[in-house]
């Protein structure tokens, strides 16, 4: 069973407009064990006396599940939102109650063709660990089909850690693509949403498994699209929704 344990912040910073990368020490216990994509809950108390309790807020893990020493979470900055008002004011030291690991959006044992994930927004959070196993699996002389990695955002702004992303691609051998709903006449990669491009390569994959994690509204789409063309939703299908 998940259990609490604290964790001290010891690092943040903005990664894009509105995106920001913490990272909370754990200190105890002094380890966490996790599965890549999995999450945590975190509680999230009052920045001001007499203020209501803000309910329990729960982020993917962005460390790689075999650092658990250190938790990474790469979050969306809410105008007004009590959660990013106290992840974005509370000092340096500070301890935070959590409890995790939770969630069953997991990598297979084993899968047996290739790996496709989609990803929207800071759901790519959860795709930097499972990058990071996939690549240990074959550096272990483990899965050797392709991987495909399918990132939408809005514009070119939004985008981050663009060099540890493509430093994990580049460890796996995967294939990136990037779309932006709202790029500027600049911009030379993909464009609308991934859906399309992603549904576009299903012929040419081999017993796919798919990963897709972010907005809600996107994976029941690419979900619908896919069981339409045969897809096995409950063995070739798995999603983690940030919000609808």
């Amino acid at each position: 069973m998940p259990a609490p344990f604290t964790a001290e912040l010891t690092a943040r910073e903005m990664l894009a407009d509105g995106i920001a990368e913490l990272s909370f020490a754990m200190r105890d216990p002094p380890r966490l064990d996790f599965k890549a994509g999995q999450f945590v809950s975190m509680a999230v108390d009052p920045t001001s006396p007499g203020a209501d309790p803000v309910p329990r807020r729960s982020y993917s893990i962005a460390s790689q599940s075999d650092a658990g020493d250190v938790l990474r979470f790469i979050v969306r900055v809410i105008p007004d939102g009590k959660a990013s008002e106290y992840l974005m004011s509370i000092p340096f030291g500070s301890l935070v109650r959590m409890t995790g690991p939770h969630g069953f959006f997991v990598l297979d044992p084993s899968h047996p063709g290739d790996v496709v994930f989609g990803a929207t927004g800071t759901g790519i959070a959860a795709v930097l660990p499972m990058l990071g196993e996939v690549a240990r699996r074959r550096e272990s002389g483990g899965e050797g089909r392709r991987c495909l990695v399918f990132w939408g955002m809005r514009q070119a702004s939004d985008l981050f850690a663009l060099h540890e992303i493509g430093r994990l691609v580049a460890r796996v051998g995967a294939e990136l693509q990037i779309f932006l709903t709202a790029p500027d006449a600049a911009w030379t990669g993909g464009r609308g949403r991934i859906t399309p491009a992603l549904i576009e390569r299903l012929a040419e994959l081999s017993a796919p498994t798919f990963y897709l994690v972010g907005n809600g509204s996107m994976i029941a789409e690419v979900k619908r699209e896919l069981i339409s063309r045969g897809v096995n939703r409950k063995t070739q299908i798995r999603t983690e929704a940030f919000f609808d």
